[in-house]
C-alpha cells in the first residue's frame, strides 16, 4: 500500500492562493479518485510557505491515477511553487 509525504514551498506572496488551491486539490482528490485513502494537506506553523501532504493509496494503480490527474493541475502549481517539490514514496509495513 503506497504512501507519500510530499513537501512543497510556495512563493511568499502566494500563501493565500496556495492555501485555497491546495485545499481544493485535497478535497477534489478524495472525492474523485477511487483508491485514494488519505490526501491531507498541512501547512507548517514555523514556515507558512511550506506545505506538507500525507497521501495513502489502496494500490499502485490508484497511485498512478493520481499522478496522471496531477498533470492537469500543473498550471495551478506553476503559479504558486517556489522550487521543486520534495517527494518521498513509502511502503506501509
Amino acid at each position: 500500500m503506497p504512501s507519500v509525504i510530499a513537501t512543497i514551498r510556495v512563493k511568499e506572496d502566494k500563501i493565500d492562493e496556495a492555501k485555497a488551491f491546495l485545499g481544493k486539490l485535497a478535497k477534489d482528490t478524495l472525492a474523485n479518485e477511487k483508491g485514494t485513502l488519505a490526501y491531507v494537506a498541512h501547512q507548517r506553523k514555523d514556515d507558512p510557505t511550506v506545505f506538507v501532504f500525507y497521501e495513502k493509496y489502496e494500490d499502485e494503480a490508484a497511485f498512478a491515477v493520481h499522478g496522471e490527474n496531477l498533470k492537469a493541475s500543473g498550471g495551478g502549481f506553476a503559479a504558486i511553487l517556489a522550487g521543486a517539490p520534495e517527494i518521498h514514496i513509502l511502503e506501509e509495513l
